[in-house]
């Protein structure tokens, strides 16, 4: 890769792929394995032999707008046709070692491209003669794409992008073609897990406040129990004298013959 005006700068990477989809790249003190299917991302780091396990989170869907009724909607911008995109056949070549079709892309620029503002002049003020003038912006350069397809892997070989940027080049060597082995996609036995920080989660969704609990009714005065007065209790009958007892009779006295 080489950018506009610079030294080119050189990386270098082993891509495999498996027939269930799970890729694996290596760089040469990292490697990157990534599922889709679990979703997980394994790292393993060959310098300290660890591994970190991450899991893919899914993309939440953006919550909708509520609309305001009444609210005049937003002017739309002008619709700006995107360009046509062109290719060209460039035939089939050998390129390090394997056959390959070529196709190149143009991308042209984006018509009707915006201006830039103009600089306001203060009115009254005499124009200094030989005063630099601001540059314009040159016009954007269009994207050309040359992509080198494997007639037998079906994988890109050589890809060459140029624009204004500068140039990207990605150059695939030694293309083995096959199923890598199963090893490639498992974690090594002697490599030791680190934990990995948890992905950031969405902020929780504010609950709904707590209506007030209703207040009870006032309860009813019971009513004063009625009692009956209680009837006077009839005064008692006076007891009747005793009758005075009589006195015993006198013995007869006795006689002696």
């Amino acid at each position: 890769m080489a950018a506009a005006g610079g030294a080119a700068v050189k990386m270098g990477y082993t891509l495999s792929r498996s027939i269930t989809g799970t890729l694996r790249i290596d760089y040469p003190t990292v490697s990157t394995i990534v599922n889709p299917a679990a979703p997980q991302m394994i790292l393993l780091d060959h310098v300290k032999k660890e591994v970190q396990m991450i899991v893919l989170p899914k993309p939440p869907a953006p919550p909708a707008l509520p609309q305001v009724p009444g609210m005049p909607g937003m002017p739309k911008p002008p619709a700006v046709a995107a360009p046509a995109l062109t290719g060209i056949d460039l035939g089939i070549r050998i390129i390090g070692g394997v056959e390959a079709k070529g196709t190149q892309y143009t991308l042209p620029p984006l018509p009707n491209a915006p201006k830039p503002p103009q600089v306001p002049q203060v009115p009254g003020l005499p124009q200094v003669p030989g005063a630099p003038q601001v540059p314009g912006i040159a016009p954007p350069k269009p994207v050309t794409a040359e992509v080198w397809v494997s007639t037998q892997l079906l994988l890109p070989v050589l890809t060459r992008i140029i624009g204004s940027f500068g140039q990207q080049m990605c150059h695939c060597v030694n293309a083995v073609p096959g199923e890598p082995p199963a090893s490639m996609f498992q974690i090594p036995p002697d490599y030791k897990p680190v934990g990995a920080p948890p992905p950031p989660g969405l902020p929780p969704v504010p609950g709904m406040p707590q209506m007030p609990p209703m207040p009870q009714a006032p309860q009813m005065p019971q009513a004063p129990q009625m009692q009956a007065p209680q009837l006077p209790q009839a005064p008692q009958m006076p007891q009747a004298p005793q009758a005075p007892q009589m006195p015993p009779a006198p013995k007869p006295p006795k006689f002696s013959l």
